[in-house]
């Protein structure tokens, strides 16, 4: 019980103690408010007005503006608060000037305008060691000046709220012996807002794609039965590589020669992992040994940072304030300066000259983790088997073929990495440096020659022993309708259209390859699924063969975005060209099996990139155009990739989930149990996708298309005109009469008949009634058409195949009352034939 009464009074003790610091703690944080750049906004009473509350503006990093300045500048912190219209700035530095009298020149630019300018005497505020200024002594200067409304009228009340605000802070020392500038040094004004958050949002999208890469991964090797049926699954899994087109579509949009917005910058800064730009303090430090180190516009080499640290660490604790900034690393562009991509990779502490190198670096570390990896899984898979932990006939197409697993893996990353190496090699080609252009030879060919050899092999193992036949099909290019003044031109068979359309014949060849035999579907050649799966597995049966059209398409596209720094209009017009082509072929072709795959590939991947360059075409027509606009037009641009980033990592959640229902066996249930039809419903999808087959719209125009094309002949309407056989009175007078139809009575008058048109007849039918013709040998002296009746070909070569009717020539007779029976008419003919021999009987027919 002692023991026990103790430790009660022991924890009690320890939760007093644990109380009473928390709440002293709270009470000095009460008392005290520090002031962190990362935090939020601190708001503070009117009457506590202390150093270490946050401004309203203040400057991040700085650099110098000038070179073989006189006055070395350590630190430049400089501050708006709002609370008390105050502007505070905070001086250190050194110098190698004897006894000289300074003035001071405080400007502050907000989107390319002057905002704030201020001229003072550091001897008239107060500030020693600038009053005057000597060898001896270091500079440290700290004062706050107080403005006026009017004063600071021009800065936009945008500027405390706006991610990113786009603002800049000069300090020039002019000597006043002299009158010239001995230094200068700039800096980035903030707010606090941006939308840059590499640290949290590049490892969590690191993270997805790792987790998609490894879900394709699972899928192909233990989702089916076998390797035909695991590739159909895994034709369905959202690729890695479709993941990282995404965040390299919008980080490299930055290499293009576009004075770009700040807020891009920022924006892009959050996907430079995936472009293997990477900014290791230590790693930059060992690359700039390597490149030969920073240097100036001129060539010259920047000055090493480790003096600036040095002389940082001369000043007392005791006379640091709170840093807002700290100096730029030498070799990054200014400022203030957001042209171009070393601008972007300043975002990232990254120099032109190491960006390459820095790339490739991370890209081998990457491969040598995949390949441990998969290195790892196989023994530890293997040591699973023989200790009993996983049957003896689990992952059997893995264990049998984990060399080939590991091959397409290396590749596929290979393939990944083609578009930034390609694009940051041939940037380098523009520095016109011996070491890092020596480098970016090595990788440049390595990934040309290296895939395209693939791609080539591929094409050769699946067409050997086949012959190459060129058809020429002529296609004709014809406006089908006019948008206002802009004619919307069609591509189609010159046979397929009218003849009297306008329309321009298009010289087109038909490629095709014929083989002595039939090979089957690519898909299900085992050999060529293991030697070329990473290249063509996820495409359709039909159009296997795309994966060489798209990766050409990614070198272009890369050596656009590298290759065309330093000349903005030949390299946006082209890329933007060369991404509509892209974009027509890919929505022509929807190559994929997949239909998530082909409506984000072939829609909204080119869509976004086809609207950024058509906003940075505008940026670049205008260069005088006003920075706030160009902002907007950012934000824009910012909304566009940022949609299109959230429905891929919507699509990458899907394709996770998705991974689970493909990887169960089939024919087990799943959890939750109202998921088993939906999976059921999925797995015959896949299965349909699978055959490629052409659609039923699609089968039917091809149908249609081998069908003879019909007449175009047709008849709307018959009407009839008086003819001349209505004012005939000869024989055939009577039928034409109204009495012969319907009596006179049913006229309502009587006499004479009169020629009237037969069109209100009963009997009226739309065939013409013939003239009465007169044969040489009829005996009547002329036969009526309505008594000649046509008869098979008779056995007589000299006997027609008509006669006369018994009927008197000049009676009414309706044509259309019944015949005679074959019997009587059988008759007629014999007894003509016995009475006239082999004379001829004259009939007529209408034509």
């Amino acid at each position: 019980m002692v023991l026990s009464w103790w430790w009660r009074r022991r924890w009690c003790c320890w939760v007093f103690g644990i109380c009473s610091i928390l709440l002293i703690s709270g009470a000095r944080a009460q008392g005290r408010i520090n002031f962190n750049p990362d935090d939020g906004e601190v708001k503070a009473a009117p009457e506590d007005l202390r150093d270490d509350r946050k401004p309203a503006l203040y400057t991040a990093d700085y650099g110098e503006c000038m070179e073989d300045s006189a006055i070395k500048i350590t630190r430049f912190d400089a501050a708006y608060y709002s609370d008390n219209m105050t502007i505070s700035f905070n001086i250190d530095g050194y110098t190698t000037l004897v006894n000289e009298s300074l003035m001071i020149h405080l400007s502050v630019a907000a989107y390319g305008e002057s905002r704030f300018d201020l001229v003072f005497n550091p001897c008239r505020t107060n500030i020693p060691s600038l009053c005057p200024v000597t060898s001896s002594v270091n500079i440290t200067a700290t004062h706050a000046i107080p403005v006026s409304v009017n004063d600071v009228s021009r800065i936009p009340a945008i500027a405390f709220t706006i991610p990113d605000f786009e603002g800049r802070a000069d300090l020039r020392i002019f000597s006043n012996s002299t009158q010239s500038q001995t230094a200068c040094v700039t800096a980035l004004i903030t707010n606090g807002n941006s939308f840059s958050h590499s640290k949290i949002i590049s490892p969590a999208l690191g993270a997805l794609a790792a987790s998609v890469g490894l879900a394709s991964f699972i899928t192909a090797m233990g989702a089916g039965d076998s390797v035909v049926s695991s590739r159909r699954l895994y034709a369905h899994s959202l690729s890695a590589y479709t993941l990282f087109s995404c965040f390299h579509s919008v980080y490299l949009t930055g290499t293009l020669s576009v004075n770009f917005p700040s807020v891009l910058l920022a924006f892009w800064s959050n996907f430079a992992w995936s472009a293997g730009i990477i900014g290791l303090n230590s790693m930059q430090k060992s690359l700039d040994r390597f490149t030969g180190g920073p240097r100036h516009a001129d060539g010259s080499l920047a000055p090493d940072m480790s003096s600036f640290e040095m002389a940082r660490g001369l000043y007392p604790l005791a006379k640091r304030y709170v840093r807002f900034g700290e100096h730029q690393k030498a070799g990054l562009p200014k400022p203030g300066n957001f042209t171009g991509f070393p601008a972007t990779l300043a975002m990232s502490e990254v120099i032109v000259r190491n960006a390459l190198v820095t790339s490739f670096l991370w890209l081998l570390v990457v491969l040598a983790a995949v390949a441990i990896s998969i290195i790892g899984l196989k023994l530890a898979i293997n040591i699973s088997v023989r200790t009993g932990i996983i049957k003896e006939n689990r992952l059997l197409i893995f264990r049998e073929s984990w060399w080939d697993y590991l091959e397409s893996a290396l590749c596929k990353v290979f393939l990944i990495a083609v578009f930034p190496l390609v694009s940051l090699a041939t940037f380098q080609f523009t520095l016109h440096e011996a070491g890092p252009s020596a480098v970016a030879a090595l990788v440049f060919i390595l990934l040309i020659v290296g895939l395209s050899a693939a791609a080539l092999a591929a094409y050769r193992a699946r067409w050997r022993g086949g012959r190459v036949r060129v058809n020429r099909m002529n296609r004709v290019i014809y406006p089908q309708f006019k948008a206002g003044f802009i004619p919307w031109m069609v591509v189609s068979r010159r046979s397929s259209i009218n003849s009297t359309r306008r329309k321009i014949i298009m010289p087109w060849w038909e490629l095709s390859i014929e083989t002595a035999g039939e090979r089957g579907s690519v898909h299900e050649n085992l050999r060529f699924i293991r030697q070329f799966g990473w290249l063509a597995s996820r495409f359709r049966r039909r159009v296997w063969w795309a994966f060489g059209p798209l990766l050409f398409f990614e070198i272009l596209r890369g050596i656009f975005h590298g290759g065309g720094s330093g000349k903005p209009k030949a390299q946006v017009y082209g890329l933007l060209i060369v991404e509509i082509i892209y974009f027509i072929v890919l929505a022509c072709t929807m190559p994929f099996e997949s239909t998530r795959l082909n409506v984000f590939t072939a829609y909204m991947l080119p869509i976004m990139r086809i609207s950024t360059l058509a906003i940075l075409c505008v940026i670049l027509a205008t260069p005088e155009l006003n920075r706030i606009i160009v902002t907007v037009l950012g934000i824009v641009v910012i909304v566009i990739q940022g949609v299109t980033v959230v429905i891929a990592i919507t699509l990458a959640v899907i394709s996770l989930y998705a991974t689970y229902l493909k990887i169960a066996p089939r024919g087990h249930q799943i959890r939750p149990e109202g998921m088993n039809p939906t999976r059921e419903k999925y797995l015959e999808h896949i299965e349909k996708r699978a055959l490629d087959l052409p659609t039923v719209k699609t089968a039917a125009h091809h149908q249609q298309q081998q069908l003879p094309a019909p007449s175009s002949f047709s008849i709307n309407y018959i009407r009839r005109c008086p003819k001349i056989d209505d004012e005939y009175d000869g024989p055939a007078r009577s039928v034409f009469s109204r009495s012969s139809y319907m009596g006179s009575a049913a006229w309502g008058h009587g006499g004479e008949d009169e020629p009237v048109s037969r069109v209100g007849s009963p009997n009226y039918y739309l065939a013409r009634l013939q003239r009465p013709v007169w044969p040489s040998d009829s005996p009547a002296g002329f036969v009526n058409a309505s008594e000649v009746i046509v008869m098979p070909a008779s056995p007589f070569p000299s006997v027609a195949a008509t006669t006369t009717t018994t009927t008197a020539p000049n009676s009414d007779m309706d044509l259309h009352s019944p015949r005679e029976s074959a019997e009587e008419t059988a008759a007629v003919v014999e007894d003509v034939v016995q009475e006239k021999g082999a004379s001829s009987i004259h009939t007529t027919a209408d034509n």
